[in-house]
Protein backbone atom coordinates (compact mmCIF):
# COMPACT_ATOMS: atom_id res chain seq x y z
CA UNK A 1 0.00 0.00 0.00
CA UNK A 2 1.27 3.46 -0.92
CA UNK A 3 1.82 6.19 1.63
CA UNK A 4 0.08 9.46 0.76
CA UNK A 5 1.60 11.42 3.64
CA UNK A 6 2.51 14.39 1.40
CA UNK A 7 -1.06 14.78 0.18
CA UNK A 8 -2.37 14.65 3.74
CA UNK A 9 -0.04 17.49 4.74
CA UNK A 10 -1.00 19.54 1.67
CA UNK A 11 -4.69 19.25 2.46
CA UNK A 12 -4.19 20.06 6.14
CA UNK A 13 -2.41 23.27 5.14
CA UNK A 14 -4.55 23.91 2.06
CA UNK A 15 -6.63 26.81 3.42
CA UNK A 16 -3.41 28.58 4.28
CA UNK A 17 -1.84 27.93 0.88
CA UNK A 18 -4.28 29.63 -1.47
CA UNK A 19 -8.04 29.53 -0.72
CA UNK A 20 -7.98 32.22 1.99
CA UNK A 21 -5.99 34.56 -0.26
CA UNK A 22 -8.30 33.82 -3.21
CA UNK A 23 -11.35 34.54 -1.05
CA UNK A 24 -9.87 37.83 0.14
CA UNK A 25 -9.11 38.84 -3.45
CA UNK A 26 -12.64 37.85 -4.52
CA UNK A 27 -14.13 40.10 -1.82
CA UNK A 28 -11.83 42.95 -2.86
CA UNK A 29 -12.89 42.64 -6.49
CA UNK A 30 -16.58 42.53 -5.56
CA UNK A 31 -15.97 45.49 -3.22
CA UNK A 32 -17.36 43.63 -0.24
CA UNK A 33 -15.04 45.06 2.39
CA UNK A 34 -16.91 43.70 5.39
CA UNK A 35 -18.00 40.12 4.61
CA UNK A 36 -19.51 38.16 7.48
CA UNK A 37 -17.53 35.28 8.92
CA UNK A 38 -19.94 32.86 7.29
CA UNK A 39 -19.59 34.47 3.84
CA UNK A 40 -15.80 34.40 4.13
CA UNK A 41 -15.70 30.79 5.32
CA UNK A 42 -18.03 29.67 2.50
CA UNK A 43 -15.86 31.38 -0.11
CA UNK A 44 -12.71 29.73 1.32
CA UNK A 45 -14.46 26.34 1.28
CA UNK A 46 -15.49 26.94 -2.32
CA UNK A 47 -11.86 27.47 -3.32
CA UNK A 48 -10.78 24.44 -1.29
CA UNK A 49 -13.20 22.23 -3.27
CA UNK A 50 -11.36 23.19 -6.45
CA UNK A 51 -8.42 21.12 -5.18
CA UNK A 52 -10.32 17.95 -6.13
CA UNK A 53 -9.97 18.87 -9.81
CA UNK A 54 -6.21 18.39 -9.52
CA UNK A 55 -6.79 14.69 -9.06
CA UNK A 56 -7.99 14.45 -12.66
CA UNK A 57 -4.39 15.00 -13.78
CA UNK A 58 -3.22 11.76 -12.13
CA UNK A 59 -3.03 8.64 -14.35
CA UNK A 60 -5.94 6.22 -13.93
CA UNK A 61 -5.33 3.14 -11.80
CA UNK A 62 -6.08 1.49 -8.47
CA UNK A 63 -3.57 3.66 -6.57
CA UNK A 64 -5.12 6.80 -8.02
CA UNK A 65 -8.55 5.60 -6.90
CA UNK A 66 -7.22 5.14 -3.35
CA UNK A 67 -5.64 8.60 -3.50
CA UNK A 68 -8.90 10.19 -4.69
CA UNK A 69 -10.84 8.50 -1.92
CA UNK A 70 -8.34 9.62 0.72
CA UNK A 71 -8.20 13.19 -0.60
CA UNK A 72 -11.99 13.52 -0.66
CA UNK A 73 -12.20 12.23 2.92
CA UNK A 74 -9.48 14.51 4.34
CA UNK A 75 -10.64 17.48 2.27
CA UNK A 76 -14.19 17.11 3.60
CA UNK A 77 -12.83 17.19 7.18
CA UNK A 78 -10.76 20.32 6.50
CA UNK A 79 -13.66 22.07 4.78
CA UNK A 80 -15.86 21.23 7.75
CA UNK A 81 -13.27 22.81 10.08
CA UNK A 82 -13.27 25.98 7.99
CA UNK A 83 -17.07 26.17 7.92
CA UNK A 84 -17.28 25.67 11.71
CA UNK A 85 -14.67 28.38 12.31
CA UNK A 86 -12.07 25.94 13.67
CA UNK A 87 -9.34 26.90 11.19
CA UNK A 88 -7.34 29.58 13.02
CA UNK A 89 -5.61 30.83 9.89
CA UNK A 90 -8.87 31.45 8.00
CA UNK A 91 -10.33 33.28 11.01
CA UNK A 92 -7.17 35.38 11.29
CA UNK A 93 -7.27 36.27 7.56
CA UNK A 94 -10.94 37.25 7.84
CA UNK A 95 -10.29 39.53 10.83
CA UNK A 96 -7.27 41.07 9.12
CA UNK A 97 -9.21 41.74 5.92
CA UNK A 98 -12.26 43.21 7.66
CA UNK A 99 -10.22 45.41 9.99
CA UNK A 100 -7.87 46.71 7.29
CA UNK A 101 -10.39 47.13 4.48
CA UNK A 102 -11.77 50.54 3.61
CA UNK A 103 -15.41 51.02 4.37
CA UNK A 104 -17.83 53.48 2.86
CA UNK A 105 -19.65 53.72 6.19
CA UNK A 106 -17.68 54.74 9.26
CA UNK A 107 -19.22 55.33 12.62
CA UNK A 108 -18.17 58.39 14.59
CA UNK A 109 -16.83 56.12 17.33
CA UNK A 110 -14.55 54.26 14.89
CA UNK A 111 -13.17 57.50 13.47
CA UNK A 112 -12.61 58.88 16.94
CA UNK A 113 -10.77 55.70 18.07
CA UNK A 114 -8.54 55.67 15.00
CA UNK A 115 -7.67 59.36 15.20
CA UNK A 116 -6.88 59.17 18.92
CA UNK A 117 -4.77 56.06 18.46
CA UNK A 118 -2.67 57.56 15.69
CA UNK A 119 -2.21 60.85 17.57
CA UNK A 120 -1.18 59.22 20.84
CA UNK A 121 1.28 56.86 19.12
CA UNK A 122 3.01 59.74 17.34
CA UNK A 123 3.29 61.84 20.48
CA UNK A 124 4.76 58.90 22.42
CA UNK A 125 7.32 58.26 19.71
CA UNK A 126 8.48 61.88 19.67
CA UNK A 127 8.57 62.13 23.45
CA UNK A 128 10.55 58.94 23.98
CA UNK A 129 12.89 59.28 21.02
CA UNK A 130 14.59 62.68 20.82
CA UNK A 131 16.32 61.73 17.58
CA UNK A 132 13.91 62.20 14.69
CA UNK A 133 14.35 60.26 11.48
CA UNK A 134 14.60 62.51 8.42
CA UNK A 135 14.25 61.50 4.80
CA UNK A 136 16.26 63.49 2.29
CA UNK A 137 17.20 63.00 -1.32
CA UNK A 138 20.80 63.37 -2.35
CA UNK A 139 21.99 64.72 -5.71
CA UNK A 140 21.28 61.42 -7.50
CA UNK A 141 17.69 61.34 -6.22
CA UNK A 142 18.37 58.47 -3.80
CA UNK A 143 16.43 58.69 -0.54
CA UNK A 144 18.65 58.80 2.52
CA UNK A 145 17.32 58.20 6.02
CA UNK A 146 19.22 60.15 8.61
CA UNK A 147 18.74 61.30 12.16
CA UNK A 148 18.53 64.88 13.27
CA UNK A 149 21.24 65.57 15.84
CA UNK A 150 23.95 68.11 16.33
CA UNK A 151 26.67 68.27 13.68
CA UNK A 152 29.54 67.09 15.91
CA UNK A 153 27.77 63.88 16.94
CA UNK A 154 26.80 63.23 13.35
CA UNK A 155 30.40 63.53 12.13
CA UNK A 156 31.68 61.28 14.93
CA UNK A 157 29.09 58.62 14.15
CA UNK A 158 29.81 58.66 10.43
CA UNK A 159 33.57 58.34 11.10
CA UNK A 160 32.92 55.36 13.40
CA UNK A 161 30.72 53.72 10.80
CA UNK A 162 33.36 54.13 8.09
CA UNK A 163 36.06 52.71 10.35
CA UNK A 164 33.84 49.76 11.33
CA UNK A 165 33.04 49.07 7.67
CA UNK A 166 36.73 49.03 6.80
CA UNK A 167 37.42 46.60 9.64
CA UNK A 168 34.62 44.32 8.47
CA UNK A 169 35.92 44.37 4.92
CA UNK A 170 39.43 43.50 6.10
CA UNK A 171 38.05 40.64 8.19
CA UNK A 172 36.02 39.35 5.28
CA UNK A 173 38.98 39.50 2.90
CA UNK A 174 41.30 37.74 5.37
Amino acid sequence: MLDFFEMERVIEELAKAYPAQCATTWFKITRNHKPSEEEYRNKVAEYMKIFEYLLATYPPGPDTDKLKELVKKILAKEIEKVLKGDNKYVEKRHRHYVINSPSSVYSNDTLKEVSEQQHSEKSIDIATNPMIKKRQKNNEGITIVGEEQNQENQNENSNEIIVNRRRKKKLMIS
